[in-house]
């Protein structure tokens, strides 16, 4: 009997965090997210996950796909500053900015989508045979992450992190079509050594559900 109500209270449980979930989402202060300045548009709880994962793997590179504002490329470079280590490629379909922040360790490639061949060769050919990290978060289609995963999980070095970013939109945004998480799932039935990190979601409130691959092989 006490297993039973164990089970229906943490059901009830799910339900809630999921209810706060769309409420933060739909709040929208994300979206006023700022580092030095520079807009960002991310759950602060995930950014408090990135550096924590930056700084337990300290990847040579660390490639994003979709720039916006430019904050996140200046957040990751700057952690990367702090460890004396690592660099940034921020790609998206938009061309660059001039009002991007600008860092010694960032490389912005705008104006090409993240899933051209000839983008995904030149960062490739960036990193080379270094570690790196990635993080999906341009156009969060299903068809669309799943290009991106082909393309960018071989560089994903072993230890370090593949984060597909906003698997949330499915559940928050209904009149959206399918997003990141059905890319996600499939991605990880055909993909060996590959594994999703729950640890990463610890602060509950996260934007990316199942969206933190570790490499493990």
């Amino acid at each position: 009997m006490a297993g039973i109500r164990e089970r229906i209270a943490w059901r009830l449980d799910r339900r809630t965090l999921r209810r706060a979930s769309r409420v933060v989402y739909q709040w929208g202060a994300w979206g006023k997210t700022h580092w030095l300045g520079a807009q960002v548009a991310k759950n602060p709880l995930d950014l408090w996950v990135f550096q924590e994962i930056v700084a337990e793997t300290r990847p040579d590179v660390i490639v994003e796909t979709g720039t916006f504002r430019g904050g996140s490329a200046l957040y990751f470079a700057s952690i990367c500053e702090l460890l004396r280590s690592g660099e940034v490629i921020s790609i998206d379909v938009e061309p660059m900015s001039a009002d991007y922040p600008l860092h010694s360790r960032i490389t912005y490639l705008g104006g090409r989508s993240s899933i051209d061949p000839a983008v995904v060769e030149e960062v490739q050919g960036i990193v080379g045979g270094r570690r790196a990290m990635v993080v999906l978060d341009s156009d969060h289609s299903q068809d669309h992450v799943a290009a991106e995963l082909e393309a960018y999980a071989p560089l994903v070095g072993r230890g370090c992190y593949l984060i597909v970013e906003d698997t949330n939109v499915d559940e928050v945004r209904k009149d959206l079509p399918p997003g990141p998480i059905k890319a996600v799932d499939d991605f990880l039935a055909r993909t060996p050594g590959f594994e999703v990190d729950p640890e990463r979601e610890k602060w509950v409130i996260t934007f990316n559900p199942r969206g933190y691959l570790r490499r493990v092989a």
